[in-house]
């Protein structure tokens, strides 16, 4: 009886913990959006970035990490594009992927990563470009009325030829710099209306008991190389300074006997 109660605490205690972090781990999915939410509604022109680091099984990496290639790639919801993607074997395995995603499917990336492996961390920053907006926007208002003013210049009948030259410059060099401002406000539109999503792939270095020692076998054959190729670079450094020290104790031996049979005769 006592042991049926024991084991039944157990289960019971242990449902309630899977519970609370079932519960903690959806509290940690769902607490970024509300707060973008929040902040966009209060400024309109905060450009987001995230970070999240999971760290999975080594034999999962590569798993996970084409899956979340595979989901970007085929995403039109979202507008998912690759802007970089790292994938690194051997010991220290980890991978890497920059992903720019409408604000609506971080949501969808985050959940998607979490689920393969255990979140180290995830962090949300956002850039005010409420300045370099405003300012873009009132270049182009400059740039569009001296257009218009030298526009109606060029179509003045008492303009000279002279005047009508330096005119039709202006216009061209106040044309290029117009869209080169409209480019820049394009960029600045599409950093608020996009956010960017880095993914951090972490491997542990031994996952198991025994796998310090298969690398260790498995790389055998590679230090037992380089260890020889070591001793062989360190004896061609060595053998002519041995060398060198052995002619000096010999001189220096050579030396003492002659001046000892010299002082002896």
């Amino acid at each position: 009886m006592a042991r049926f109660l024991i084991l039944f605490l157990f289960v019971f205690v242990y449902g309630c913990s899977s519970e609370n972090s079932a519960h903690s781990d959806s509290v940690s999915d769902d607490f970024y959006s509300p707060m973008q939410e929040k902040q966009r509604s209060k400024n309109k022109y905060l450009a987001y970035t995230h970070n999240i680091t999971v760290t999975v099984e080594k034999i999962e990496l590569p798993v996970v990490f084409k899956s979340v290639i595979d989901t970007c790639l085929n995403d039109s919801e979202y507008e998912c594009l690759i802007m970089q993607s790292t994938q690194r074997g051997g010991r220290y395995a980890s991978g890497s992927i920059m992903l720019r995603v409408a604000p609506e499917g971080i949501p969808k990336y985050r959940s998607l990563i979490s689920k393969s492996g255990e979140v180290e961390q995830q962090s949300t920053t956002a850039e005010d470009l409420t300045d370099s907006v405003i300012d873009t926007e009132k270049r182009l208002e400059m740039l569009n009325a001296y257009q218009k003013k030298l526009t109606e210049l060029e179509k003045n009948p008492n303009i000279n030829i002279e005047s009508l030259i330096k005119v039709s410059s202006e216009m061209s060099d106040v044309q290029t710099k117009l869209e080169y401002s409209q480019g820049q406000k394009a960029k600045l539109n599409q950093r608020i209306s996009m956010d960017i999503l880095t993914i951090s792939l972490k491997t542990n270095e031994n996952e198991t008991f025994i796998s310090p020692i298969s690398e260790s076998l498995s790389d055998f054959g590679e230090d037992f190389s380089e260890g020889i190729a070591i001793f062989i670079t360190t004896a061609a450094y060595l053998i002519p300074w041995v060398l060198l020290v052995i002619f000096f104790v010999w001189l220096i031996r050579f030396i003492l006997i002659r001046s000892k049979r010299g002082k002896n005769l």
